[in-house]
């Protein structure tokens, strides 16, 4: 391969292979053709360099359709609390990291933690005091789903702890939610250098490669899609679409983006959060809470400012895709409310759709819902105390979607969960949550349903141009150990054995491609 971007002047075949396409004019093949980053043929007479790969499962590599790329690169030399059963459990994690930083120097860097979830010990949700071994560093530990966050009293000495529109504050307890966190603690924050952001964002990049993911949607600050991806876009090894998080814009101006793009990147929506989320019980729902029954939950921004469809129409004027977070069946309704005001074109994207009423489900027809299949098996230790028996069937409707017609692109919302395309898989197949027991499994699809979410609707969504394996589309291919079409997702996975990406391989556990 000659170029950062994966272009190869080289032919190559890969035949003995089970492939599946996703393409439903063309399924299944067993040999595939690349020159120059792109698909050639199928099943035609062997070309160029012949590579064996004794039977291995081929598909098109797989698509995050919504996470954070920078956010999730700055978490792997973050605190990392997920799955942490017990308080002494986490304040022994967050003892070990405070000692790393001091071992590495960093005596005057905050401590930032992120992964927590009380269902993990099934209880209260965690205070500042839980914080103590950071010491007389400032300290913040987010939540797993990113709206809310537990700051030490070195941190709250420097936040403004006044009432804020959208967001709530529990000073005794060190709590920030939704517009608090993202608005008072988020810029107290040190800012780390560009340096170091690049350097995260490429150990990102590997990562993902890791698990077979060619291509994301991801969720980016303008300052960052600016100084770190606009200067790496001829250098990235993953098909980055962006869609912009900057919202306290007037509609009247809207912000001036980057016009640079290349094979690898582009920005291709804006976004707006409708609600915040259910563990956070700041999801906007029709109804109140069933664990408590004084609320029903926040709505934010355009949708609390009666804005939506303005603001959803200026970004079509842009020719820019409106991305909506939504996850409450109240703000589910509001957004389809405006969507149905709005153009088809750009296509907006309904962001998670959690919770859906079902006479809302038949108008998502024709419509993108952008679900992340292991926040099912994450939020589905709560959903019941959350919502109750009556609400269970609006929980991750994604058969019912899919029965209406709806367009499934599927996606991890990392750091918010793994990012790895097998355990959505599994959760959306098996209903299956995070403790392995099953729940809602009647809104569970085929495997076949959940690979077409991760591969061709995700590209359709994103504009990507990969999702299928068919002459003149990219040449991004993952390689698995078996076929995911014919295990018992409940017993076994496969493994990732490569990753290739525009024809160049980024991953390779397996040694199979030894001079690709």
């Amino acid at each position: 391969m000659k170029d950062a971007k994966g272009a190869t002047t080289r032919t190559i075949t890969l035949q003995h292979a089970r492939i599946w396409t996703a393409d439903p004019a063309r399924p299944f093949a067993h040999s595939i053709t690349l020159r120059d980053g792109n698909i050639v043929a199928l099943d035609a007479k062997p070309e160029g360099e012949v590579i064996d790969l004794g039977g291995r499962w081929v598909g098109p590599a797989f698509i995050d359709a919504h996470l954070h790329l920078t956010l999730g690169a700055a978490t792997l030399a973050q605190c990392d609390l997920s799955g942490c059963s017990s308080r002494a459990q986490f304040e022994s994690r967050i003892s070990a990291h405070a000692r790393a930083l001091d071992d590495a120097g960093e005596h005057e860097s905050w401590l930032v933690g992120f992964g927590w979830n009380e269902a993990d010990w099934r209880a209260d949700a965690p205070t500042r005091a839980w914080l103590a071994a950071a010491g007389t560093r400032p300290a913040v530990a987010w939540r797993m789903d990113q709206h809310s966050c537990v700051v030490n009293d070195a941190a709250l000495a420097k936040l403004d702890t006044t009432p804020i529109e959208g967001g709530e504050i529990e000073r005794e307890h060190g709590i920030f939610r939704e517009q608090a966190a993202w608005k008072r603690v988020i810029p107290a924050i040190p800012t780390p250098s560009l340096a170091a952001k690049r350097a995260s964002l490429a150990k990102a990049c590997a990562h993902l490669h890791a698990l077979g993911i060619a291509s994301v949607g991801s969720m980016e600050y303008l300052c960052d899609i600016r100084d770190v991806f606009v200067p790496a876009r001829n250098a990235l090894t993953l098909r980055v679409h962006a869609t912009v998080l900057d919202r306290a814009w007037p509609l009247d101006q809207p912000p001036e983006l980057p016009q640079e793009s290349s094979d690898f990147f582009r920005i291709v929506g804006l976004k707006s959060f409708a609600d915040g989320t259910l563990g956070s019980r700041t999801a906007w729902m029709l109804d109140p809470y069933r664990d408590q029954p004084n609320t029903c939950g926040l709505s934010m921004e355009h949708t609390l400012r009666g804005e939506l469809t303005a603001w959803m129409r200026c970004v079509q004027s842009l020719g820019l895709s409106p991305s909506i977070h939504a996850i409450g069946d109240r703000a589910a309704r509001e957004l389809l409310d405006a969507m149905d005001a709005c153009a088809d074109s750009p296509a907006p994207r309904f962001e998670h759709a959690q919770t859906l009423h079902p006479r809302d489900i038949p108008r998502l027809a024709g419509r993108f819902a952008s679900m992340q299949p292991l926040h099912k098996a994450d939020d589905a230790r709560q959903a019941l105390a959350r919502l109750g028996h009556a609400r269970i069937e609006r929980f991750f409707a994604m058969r019912a979607l899919l029965a209406h017609g709806a367009r499934l692109a599927f996606g991890s919302d990392w750091p918010i969960v793994s990012p790895d395309p097998l355990l959505g898989i599994k959760a959306a197949v098996t209903g299956l949550d995070l403790d392995g027991r099953p729940f809602a499994t009647a809104h569970s699809i085929s495997t076949r349903e959940a690979l077409v979410a991760y591969t061709r609707t995700a590209a359709e969504m994103l504009d990507l141009p990969s999702g299928i394996l068919a002459p003149g589309r990219a040449g991004d291919l993952v390689v698995l150990d078996r076929s995911p079409l014919e295990i018992d997702w409940t017993r076994e996975m496969p493994m990732i054995d490569a990753t290739i990406v525009a024809g160049r391989t980024t991953y390779d556990r397996a040694s199979i491609l030894p001079s690709f």
